[in-house]
């Protein structure tokens, strides 16, 4: 089972050039060799803070836990709390909406994440309507439901709606539409509480190193 590790934080002024050499150089590569694979680096374009996004994955707890624990993710840590404030974290599991497979790095792609719980009570209806009307309606617009998590640690909403697109106008425009306004105002008048939506643009740091690595291949 694929499982979801998010970091948010934001960075300290004047330290943007450090913290994003010690990121690229020591911290992505750092976890990576903690089993922890980093898939995706996003600044959040529109929606509350904190700004910066970092996302990991690991195929089973246990091997979370044994990289959160180890004195290597410590040091790690440590070392990240020198540029950033406003930190925290999450850990999210599949909701079982959609075929489990390991999550690849996507290259260049933008997120428009929607939070929420879901009204006790509703869990059957809701579910109904995000496979029966949701999930098609946003394949239609252009950006679609790529995947399905559950809180599993941390706080906030318990629920994240995954959507995927390759521009920001994509979802812009999606999100403008007479469809997408109907949608959403099911969505939260009938099966939700505690809403929100971010927008989240690709930082580079994930996706150049991971090209210039495919690119190398062949030398």
């Amino acid at each position: 089972m694929t499982i979801l590790f998010t970091q948010y934080w934001d960075v300290n002024t004047g330290e943007y050039d450090d913290y994003s050499k010690f990121i690229s150089e020591e911290y992505n590569p750092g976890l990576d060799k903690l089993g922890l694979k980093v898939v995706g680096g996003f600044y959040v374009a529109v929606g509350s803070g904190p700004r910066i996004l970092a996302v990991a994955t690991m195929q089973n707890g246990s091997g979370l836990l044994s990289a959160l624990a180890s004195r290597e993710y410590r040091i790690l840590s440590t070392q990240l709390m020198k540029y950033v404030y406003n930190y925290g974290s999450k850990v999210w599991i599949p909701t079982g909406m959609f075929r489990d497979q390991p999550f690849s790095i996507q290259t260049g792609a933008f997120k428009f994440n929607q939070y929420y719980d879901i009204v006790p009570g509703m869990e059957e209806e809701h579910n109904n309507f995000v496979r029966d009307e949701a999930i098609p309606m946003m394949k239609q617009l252009g950006v679609p439901v790529t995947h399905g998590w559950r809180l599993s640690v941390g706080t906030g909403p318990r629920i994240l709606a995954e959507c995927t697109a390759r521009s920001f106008s994509d979802i812009a425009g999606a999100v403008d539409t007479a469809e997408y306004r109907k949608l959403s105002r099911t969505l939260k008048k009938r099966y939700t509480t505690n809403f929100s939506s971010r927008i989240l643009s690709p930082t580079g740091r994930v996706e150049v190193p991971y090209l210039i690595k495919g690119m190398m291949k062949g030398f």
